[in-house]
């Protein structure tokens, strides 16, 4: 159990390091559009994509452990309450990736070669509600793994 539970946590570590990670790049795409360096922007873009499987990495170790950690419990917390909605987050948060933040990297990554940017185009905003979530999720499911509110 030991080695499941460290190896658990460092992959809460990558996936908490992407998600901050996501934040950072995001403000630097947000700085270079603001300064008009589109081309800057487009390759800072380029770094979302390496964090994007650093945090696919992470979340599937996160999944493999977790079960591990449950089936050496004997699946003594299974059907609690704070575990059903934890892993219901997770699934949530593992979701939004293909489903929002996949798009909106393609859709801002073209609108940068084309050089058809703002200061704030749609995909860059549809990014940022994609780190709101991901860092709220990720918040509420460490909240929930330590106070186990029901």
């Amino acid at each position: 159990m030991p080695i499941t539970l460290a190896v658990h946590f460092l992959s809460f570590g990558l996936v908490a390091t992407s998600v901050i990670g996501g934040d950072v790049v995001d403000g630097a795409i947000r700085g270079a559009l603001r300064r008009g360096a589109a081309q800057e922007a487009g390759a800072i873009a380029g770094m979302m994509l390496r964090l994007a499987l650093c945090a696919q990495i992470g979340a599937g170790l996160m999944l493999l452990t977790g079960v591990g950690l449950l089936a050496e419990s004997h699946w003594a917390r299974w059907g609690q309450g704070w575990l059903t909605v934890k892993l219901i987050l997770f699934g949530v948060l593992i979701l939004n990736g293909p489903l929002v933040a996949r798009p909106a990297s393609v859709a801002l990554r073209a609108a940068l070669q084309a050089g058809k940017v703002d200061a704030t185009p749609p995909p860059l905003r549809r990014l940022a509600l994609f780190h709101v979530v991901q860092t709220t999720g990720l918040i509420a499911i460490v909240a929930l793994a330590v106070l186990k509110p029901f």
